[in-house]
């Protein structure tokens, strides 16, 4: 007998390999990133944001509010649960709803400080880039005597 695999084998090894892809790009989609990424489509549409700026607004998210393990955690846990259902079932769902609340409210707040949308005459137009998180007062629209 010579040591060539079965069909029944190589398809059972191929449909392994798939499953492998399948989850390393359902992986990809469910970061931490890739939840700020889809809370900004949804509140901005249309406006082009760079992938360096969500990566850096995720930063700042999370060490303003997710600096202990089990929360840091629990926004994995909602970037997973965002690729599987969606962000309309995590902003209507009745366990959910609250935390997605403050979540998208504190990415849209530190988005529109720590990035120059406001600044350029057409985000949708131009690409908006994110720096960071404003140190000092957070309401750029402040006048000091």
């Amino acid at each position: 007998m010579t040591g060539h695999p079965s069909r029944r084998t190589v398809l059972g090894l191929l449909a392994a390999a798939g499953a492998v892809v399948a989850s390393g790009v359902y992986a990809l989609k469910t970061t931490p990133e890739a939840l700020v990424g889809k809370i900004l489509a949804r509140q901005f549409p249309g406006v082009k944001i760079d992938a360096v700026g969500i990566a850096a607004l995720t930063r700042d998210v999370k060490e303003a509010k997710f600096q202990t393990f089990g929360r840091r955690l629990a926004l994995e846990g909602g970037a997973r649960a965002a690729g599987f259902v969606g962000l309309d079932t995590l902003a209507r769902g009745k366990w959910t709803a609250a935390s997605f609340s403050q979540l998208e409210r504190k990415v849209v707040t530190f988005f529109i400080l720590g990035s120059n949308l406001l600044d350029l005459g057409d985000p949708r137009a131009d690409l908006v880039t994110y720096v960071e998180a404003p140190l000092v007062c957070p309401n750029r629209f402040a006048e000091y005597d």
